[in-house]
């Protein structure tokens, strides 16, 4: 589910005149914060990560683990520490070992990272990161060309590295960060050149219980249709389909491509027989279990390779959700519930729904109240530039 440039400066512009907290737009450089903002990183920048610490530092902020930040707000009577934030990072990309955790470490800063447990592999070995170039065993040059494009995840020997010191809680971005079908109407298929990032893979509705903890390789669902679909955590009404048409949809593309057919029409018709037959669909009403399912063993994963204390709490994919997501999450005992930027939230406070935490993205803690802060307009500037450039969202 991949946002086009269209769809950002949409987001952008909603956002633009009253969707961030105060601070954001205030003038006042002695403003107080009237909660606890939380900021959000995807991949990781370590020139733009280590300048947000220093700024941090420079201010006298602190950073919450997540339980700081989940008892802060759940007790109403805790007393407000204005300067208190949450670092979040979304899906572990390798970038958070390679850079992130080294720099909070350096700086003896705390930040929360919502892993994706079903795709997360096991390892021997650590990759390089910024402490062995500190430690003059390899160049940025090696460090950068672990994983140049940010595509893979952190494996969990990364993690449970990472965890062991503190400066790194691990919690839950649910078991695939997948969607669901939504109805039989083609919309691409998977083909030989299929952008394959196993964070937002365009074939993610096809992930089962049988691709935990392995390498997803995208030749195994070569030859795919994909339909209309929604991310899971929406909970809304699914298609079922069946291993075997799975199976015969790729025969089909392996056959017709090596007679030089159409495939791509063999498989539409094939779509279309079986499913006026009816044979290898199945609609449900709803996919509440299935993501009552996901939330649990994603838990369950995360606290078999680290412990109790990890897992407890929930990051939405592409931040989507709704009332149902919330009742999940209470019978699973999962503690808060993180989103994007939320109409009726704009920062936390102690007292406030757990399961409704907002955040903003990570350009805006330059914004916060202290010496050497920077314009609304020029950071607003560089984000735009940024989404108009195709660079990855930080």
């Amino acid at each position: 589910m991949k946002h086009s440039i269209k769809d950002q400066f949409l987001i952008e512009f909603k956002s633009l005149f009253s969707g961030y907290p105060d601070f954001v737009y205030s003038k006042n450089n002695n403003l107080i914060l009237a909660g606890i903002p939380v900021f959000v990183y995807h991949t990781i920048d370590p020139i733009l990560f280590e300048s947000h610490l220093q700024y941090l530092k420079d201010n006298g902020y602190s950073t919450l683990s997540i339980n700081e930040f989940y008892e802060s707000i759940v007790n109403s009577k805790t007393a407000e520490n204005k300067k208190t934030i949450l670092l979040t990072i979304d899906d572990a990309r390798s970038s958070v070992w390679r850079y992130a955790y080294p720099l909070l470490k350096k700086y003896q800063m705390h930040s929360t990272v919502f892993v994706i447990p079903g795709i997360t592999e096991q390892s021997e070995s650590c990759r390089k990161n910024l402490e062995d170039f500190w430690n003059n065993k390899c160049s940025l040059k090696e460090i950068h060309e672990e994983d140049s494009s940010d595509n893979t995840l952190c494996n969990w020997r990364e993690i449970k590295e990472m965890y062991s010191t503190g400066f790194v809680n691990i919690e839950s971005h649910t078991l695939f960060h997948r969607e669901i079908f939504r109805n039989l109407n083609i919309i691409d298929y998977i083909t030989p050149n299929v952008t394959f990032v196993p964070y937002n893979f365009k074939g993610s509705p096809y992930y089962s219980l049988d691709n935990l903890g392995k390498t997803i390789e995208p030749n195994d669902f070569i030859g795919l249709p994909l339909f209309e679909s929604a991310p899971l955590m929406i909970a809304g009404p699914k298609i079922k389909i069946s291993p075997e048409f799975i199976t015969k949809c790729k025969e089909i593309y392996l056959d017709t491509s090596k007679n030089n057919y159409d495939w791509k029409s063999a498989i539409k018709s094939y779509v279309d027989e079986q499913s006026n037959r009816n044979k290898y669909f199945s609609s449900k009403p709803d996919s509440k279990e299935d993501a009552f399912q996901d939330l649990k063993i994603a838990r369950e994963l995360i606290q078999k390779n680290l412990d109790g204390n990890a897992g407890n709490h929930l990051c939405l994919p592409w931040t989507k959700g709704n009332t149902e997501t919330i009742k999940i999450c209470k019978e699973l005992d999962i503690k808060s519930c993180f989103w994007g930027i939320l109409d009726s939230k704009k920062i936390n406070k102690p007292g406030d729904d757990p399961y409704y935490i907002s955040r903003i993205k990570n350009d805006f803690i330059f914004r916060l109240p202290g010496i050497s802060r920077k314009s609304f307009y020029s950071i607003y500037k560089y984000k735009l530039q940024r989404r108009l450039s195709g660079e990855k969202i930080y």
